[in-house]
């Protein structure tokens, strides 16, 4: 187990870099049975390990020992076309990289009313990569920001038709951002664009939040579900590096030491399965995120220099997903799903090409083969259609960034899961 902990943890680590399609810069890809109904009923169904995540109460249906390991491939597109900006430069192209994402979550019985469970996955991310010269150089070149919860579980049933569950979240966060620097514009305004060097700010740190869940069954045919995600409070330390600084200011623009500090959102999920007939069970979920708690990222350096600083000034927001699953035969389940997710983004003048955002529907589909009793496999597709993102902003040296993202993503997933 403790190998599979730490190989699961690196590969996760190392894909989930580019993987932003939720709202925000959360990560949708953490369970791909979930993914094939669109997320609806997540925290009421208990379908495989994956409950881990979205519902750790959950577990407490599932028997033995299961084992679920998931991939996503993800083919984010974020096309921005120029309308006016100030800084030259040809439009960037996709900024989108397609990228592989695993998950790893396992469940084991450790008595008939306790049930112990790992999740390993990564809830945030940002990862865009646009070309060195496009005209929003000056707020961003490669954004990457990735963080990996490795989550042990547990479980108890409390009554036949009650169970509560959660887990302690221990989350790591590794960031690295880059950017043009206008060191003309610093000089001389009428050297604006001219003397253009570069800035890399790269960091990682730890912290510890936590996930409740409950499930309950009322009846035979109904399920509902509650999942509870804390927020989490980054300390990022790292490193601030520049390049192509002029002589001029080569003693103020230093390499050094920096810090700064994300507050990443808690989460609530409400979720109900209702078993229409045999086969045909209806779902829905809405789930809060608390995106207010990102107000601004603000960056400290040890050399002196002023602190850095961007507003954003999100809100809260909500998801909305209707779905179904159908009972094909006792080897085949087929899913659908549908959703709304709302954008945090305020405005187009707090709209950020670190990960530019906006309202967003899904349309999932997704069906599960089950081999025998102690093999089965899920798949899993979805789009997601991101609606026109303009962004309208001015930087303090004048920059403006005017301009317009076609926005959209395609997942296609696969899970294996083994009972034993």
């Amino acid at each position: 187990m403790r190998t599979v902990i730490k190989g699961g943890a690196a590969i996760i680590l190392w894909a989930a870099g580019s993987t932003v399609w939720a709202a925000g810069f959360a990560v949708s890809d953490k369970s791909v049975s979930s993914l094939g109904s669109a997320f609806a009923g997540m925290a009421a169904q208990t379908q495989d390990a994956s409950v881990v995540y979205t519902n750790p109460a959950a577990m407490q249906h599932l028997s033995g020992s299961t084992l679920s390991l998931g991939a996503h491939s993800i083919t984010p597109q974020a096309i921005y076309t120029d309308r006016g900006s100030n800084t030259g430069g040809a439009d960037p192209g996709d900024a989108g990289r397609a990228k592989l994402a695993p998950n790893l979550y396992y469940v084991t019985e450790l008595s008939p009313g306790t049930r112990f469970g790992l999740g390993i996955y990564a809830p945030f991310a940002l990862g865009l990569e646009y070309d060195s010269q496009w005209p929003g150089r000056y707020r961003s070149i490669k954004s990457h920001l990735t963080t990996l919860n490795i989550a042990p579980a547990l479980s108890w049933q409390l009554t036949p038709a009650l169970s509560l569950g959660g887990s302690l979240d221990f989350q790591y966060l590794t960031a690295e951002l880059s950017q043009a620097v206008d060191f003309g514009a610093m000089i001389n305004p009428a050297l604006a664009g001219t003397m253009d060097g570069s800035q890399t700010l790269s960091g990682d740190s730890w912290d510890t939040g936590y996930s409740l869940g409950l499930h309950y069954a009322p009846t035979e045919r109904l399920r509902l579900g509650a999942a509870y995600h804390s927020d989490t409070r980054q300390n990022i330390d790292g490193t601030s590096d520049f390049e192509g600084v002029p002589a001029p200011l080569a003693g103020m623009f230093t390499d050094s030491a920096g810090s700064t500090r994300v507050h990443l959102p808690e989460s609530l999920s409400l979720s109900a399965a209702w078993a229409a007939g045999e086969r045909l069970t209806l779902l829905a979920d809405y789930t809060w995120t608390a995106w207010s708690r990102h107000r601004d990222l603000v960056v400290h350096f040890a050399n002196g220099l002023p602190d850095s600083t961007s507003v954003y000034n999100w809100h809260d927001v909500g998801f909305y997903s209707l779905g179904a699953s159908y009972r094909l035969s006792p080897s085949w389940l087929l899913r659908a799903g549908v959703a709304y997710d709302e954008s945090p983004v305020p405005d187009a003048a707090h709209r950020s090409p670190l990960g530019p955002d906006n309202d967003r529907r899904w349309y999932a589909l997704g069906l599960n083969y089950a081999a025998g009793a102690s093999f089965s496999i899920d798949a899993a597709l979805a789009y997601v259609d991101v609606a026109d993102a303009a962004i309208d902003s001015t930087d303090a040296l004048g920059h403006t960034l005017t301009g317009e993202y076609s926005l959209n993503g395609r997942f296609v997933s696969v899970q294996a899961n083994w009972r034993f």
